[in-house]
């Protein structure tokens, strides 16, 4: 991962952690635009083909502050080694004073009963322990051990390519940068590069031939390779190699994210395996570790039902397929390009004027292909529509459009960001679990809420009043008076009127998990899923 995408910030903001995380060492400073270019090499032969423009953060929260309709993210996002992202984020883990760590132990197995879950493993010293929980969370990557266990297959599989990676330093290229900085270089026909830090630090993707060996490969001649794009290796001098390895893409998700006891469950690469394109995969599975987060609290607190967990991965999987459809289309987008330049490289590396024409419209045509990673409506417009522990309102679904999300508290959609009056965001004012935001004209307005408050704290569900009054521009985005919030800001009812005794319990009870939604019925398989389906079945692992 090279991106933490707007959705995984306003989630960190959520935690405190944002401001923390851009200030570490190694992650691009909020200046340095996320532009990625398409070239014949980047050694002094090279030609520009095309580029894709993204702002800066800096010049994205501007545009944000100046628009403020409720399309942006209240954080954009932030460019960062997964390398640094972990580490910091090991970090936080390990300060916390009710979190204790295991290392060098090695899961063998678990037994679900009535109770929990018991699990074995063998620690550092080749000891067998067991350890009982009431829940086991499986976050142990792709080939994970704990799915297996479980009995829950993968949809999809892997992709019939392979890449050498290797993550590197280099001090001469970072000055000899001829078409400036990028984030993303695309070469042609020989893989692409990743600028880490905006400094010295880079990341080079050598796809590998059918017959070849990653053994036999020294990864600065690797490097050399991808630098020179078609024009030949370009034999800049490399500092440190700090990592080089081999991967593949792979295209998955698991047929279920927890069995059926909703004992033991599944976060991220254990759930689902997406390639880097449209950078889906860590980020999901941020989103997949806020949203069973929230739902084990629920649950162990005592104020929210089991069914909660069983129908977590109802409301995450559909989201994820969708991502990894939207990421296939970006990957044959490069392989399409790939045969274009495999046809035409006489032309593109020509210095002729119909050389000038082509890379011209080369160039066109590659802005219209628009960058991947601002697909806004994958990162922000999350619908759970079809989960039974959302109050719906019976309004119709506004149009989805991969590339924009359109603000809506439609119970089931992500709450928008907008900034009040002072500048303060909408997100700045939840509570550390619910909020009931409330826009009223009076004290008198305000006071309505008092029965659903009332039978919040009887329930002991952890609930945060907010009252916005003379907020009309946010109130006109957040579209009703009335607006609650669960954990992970995504809308669970909506109203202009304040409930009575009786439909406030029932609203709680709903998005509690403790009761299913009055005529609830099971939904099929969206558009995306069934495709999805139809194209993998045939490779379910």
């Amino acid at each position: 991962m090279d991106l933490t995408n707007p959705r995984s910030m306003e989630l960190l903001r959520r935690l405190g952690l944002a401001d923390a995380y851009r200030a570490q060492d190694g992650a691009v400073s909020a200046h340095t635009g996320f532009d990625s270019i398409f070239v014949t090499g980047l050694g002094c032969r090279g030609k520009m083909l095309g580029s894709w423009r993204v702002p800066s953060v800096d010049d994205q929260r501007a545009e944000s502050r100046d628009v403020n309709d409720g399309s942006f993210a209240v954080e954009p996002g932030q460019r960062c080694s997964q390398i640094v992202f972990e580490r910091f984020m090991r970090g936080v883990v390990l300060g916390r004073g009710n979190v204790e760590v295991r290392t060098g132990w090695r899961y063998i197995g678990h037994v679900e009963d009535g109770d929990g879950v018991s699990a074995t493993f063998v620690d550092g010293a080749g000891q067998e322990r067991t350890v009982f929980g009431r829940y086991l969370v499986g976050c142990d990557g792709g080939s994970s051990r704990v799915r297996k266990e479980a009995g829950i297959r993968m949809v999809g599989g892997q992709v019939p390519a392979r890449f050498y990676l290797v993550h590197f330093r280099s001090t001469q290229l970072a000055k000899e940068l001829q078409f400036g900085r990028f984030w993303h270089a695309f070469p042609t026909g020989s893989g692409f590069v990743i600028d880490q830090d905006g400094k010295d630090t880079f990341t080079a993707h050598y796809p590998l031939q059918e017959s070849e060996n990653n053994t036999a490969l020294d990864p600065r001649e690797v490097i050399h390779k991808v630098l020179g794009g078609r024009n030949g290796p370009w034999p800049i001098n490399v500092d440190e190699v700090l990592v080089h390895s081999e991967w593949q893409p792979n295209f998955s998700v698991a047929e279920t994210y927890s069995t059926e006891t909703g004992r033991v469950l599944l976060a991220g690469d254990a759930a689902h395996r997406s390639p880097p394109h449209g950078g889906y995969g860590l980020n999901s599975g941020i989103v997949d570790a806020v949203d069973l987060s929230w739902r084990l609290a629920a649950v162990i607190k005592g104020y929210g039902g089991e069914l909660l967990l069983k129908i977590y991965g109802l409301e995450r999987r559909p989201m994820m397929i969708r991502a990894l459809l939207r990421s296939h289309r970006h990957l044959m987008e490069h392989i399409a390009l790939a045969e274009i330049y495999q046809q035409n490289w006489d032309i593109f590396n020509n210095d002729c004027a119909m050389g000038e024409v082509v890379r011209a419209l080369m160039a066109k045509h590659i802005a219209a292909s628009g960058p991947d990673t601002l697909d806004r409506g994958i990162e922000l417009d999350l619908r759970y529509d079809y989960s039974p522990y959302v109050y719906p309102d019976g309004t119709p679904a506004l149009a989805w459009d991969v590339k924009r999300y359109q603000p809506s508290t439609r119970p089931g959609s992500r709450a928008p960001h907008v900034f009040l009056k002072d500048g303060t965001s909408t997100y700045d004012l939840f509570g550390e679990e619910w909020t009931l935001m409330q826009f009223a004209q009076s004290d008198k307005d305000a006071a309505k809420v008092n029965t659903f408050l009332e039978a919040a704290k009887q329930l002991g569900f952890p609930l945060k009043h907010v009252l916005l009054q003379e907020e009309d521009h946010v109130r006109r985005i957040w579209e009703r008076d009335l607006v609650l919030v669960r954990p992970d800001t995504h809308v669970a009812w909506r109203g202009n009127e304040a409930p009575d005794q009786r439909e406030a319990d029932q609203v709680l009870a709903v998005v509690s998990g403790r009761m299913v939604f009055p005529g609830y019925t099971e939904s099929a398989n969206n558009e995306e899923e069934d495709r999805f389906l139809r194209t993998n079945m045939d490779r379910t692992q």
